[in-house]
C-alpha cells in the first residue's frame, strides 16, 4: 500500500489534456482522462481502466494498481493483474484473470463480474449465478448488482432470492444498483430494471447510477430515475 502525495496530484494538474481522452461516467460525476469532476475532485495519473464510487470513496482501477480516494487522501493498492471489472459497492471488489481481488483478498473464481456483500461473494461465470462456490441459477449473465437481493442479468434479469426471471429487451453491458432499481445499459439504451418489467430512460453509449441519478454519455448528461413511471 502506498500514498500519493499532493505534490504528486499537483504536477499532474499541470499535465495538458488531450481532447481526444474518452470521458468516463463513475456513479456521482465524470472523469474525462485524468481529470475526475462531481462528488470527486481528483487529477488521477491518467485514464483509468474502470472507475466506480461508493458513499465516501473513489476507486480507479489500473493494471497492475488500484487507487483509492478517500477523506482527500489518495492510496495505491497493488493488484495482481490486469483488471477485467471493478465494482465497489456494497464493498469494493475486483475481476482478474480467473480470480477476484476482495478487499485485498484473491479468490478464485472465474468471474465475468461479482458483488460483495454481508452474504458473501456473488458473480457470474460461465454456467451461471454463483455465491462462493454454489450455484444459484443457471444461465448465461455478464453482469450482477446488488439490489434488493441480488440480480444477475444477461438475456434476462434473474432475481435472487425471489427467483423471478425477467426477459430483457437486449442482453446487459453494464450494469448498477439505484434507488429506483437495477440501472442497464441495454443494447444503445439505458434501462430501469424491476421485478415489473423494464422501462427505457435514455439512448447512451455509457452510464454510472448514484442515488437516483444516472450519469450519462456522450454529452455528459444526468438525469432522474424517477422519470421513469410506473403503475
Amino acid at each position: 500500500m502506498g500514498r500519493l502525495s499532493p505534490l504528486l496530484l499537483l504536477l499532474a494538474a499541470c499535465a495538458p489534456l488531450e481532447a481526444s481522452l474518452p470521458t468516463l461516467p463513475y456513479p456521482g460525476g465524470f472523469a474525462r482522462g485524468g481529470l475526475v469532476e462531481g462528488r470527486f475532485q481528483a487529477i488521477l495519473p491518467g485514464p483509468p481502466l474502470f472507475l466506480d464510487a461508493g458513499e465516501d470513496t473513489l476507486y480507479a482501477a489500473y493494471p497492475y494498481q488500484l487507487l483509492v480516494l478517500k477523506g482527500g487522501v489518495l492510496e495505491s493498492l497493488p493488484l495482481p493483474g490486469v483488471p477485467r471489472f471493478l465494482r465497489a459497492r456494497p464493498r469494493p471488489v475486483v475481476g482478474l484473470d480467473g480470480a477476484v481481488w476482495a478487499e485485498g483478498n484473491l479468490l478464485p473464481y472465474p468471474a465475468q463480474d461479482a458483488v460483495l456483500g454481508e452474504e458473501g461473494l456473488f458473480w457470474v461465470g460461465k454456467e451461471g449465478l454463483y455465491r462462493e462456490r454454489t450455484l444459484l441459477q443457471r444461465g448465461s449473465y455478464g453482469q450482477v448488482v446488488a439490489w434488493e437481493g441480488v440480480v444477475a442479468l444477461g438475456k434476462e434479469a434473474f432475481f435472487y432470492p425471489e427467483g423471478k426471471t425477467l426477459p430483457l429487451p437486449a442482453p446487459a453491458l453494464k450494469a448498477q444498483a439505484g434507488v429506483c432499481g437495477v440501472v442497464a445499459l441495454l443494447g444503445k439504451a439505458v434501462y430501469l430494471v424491476r421485478q415489473e418489467g423494464a422501462k427505457p430512460l435514455a439512448e447512451a453509449q455509457d452510464f454510472a447510477a448514484f442515488g437516483e441519478w444516472v450519469y450519462l454519455v456522450p454529452g455528459e448528461r444526468v438525469l432522474s430515475c424517477r422519470e421513469v413511471v410506473w403503475p
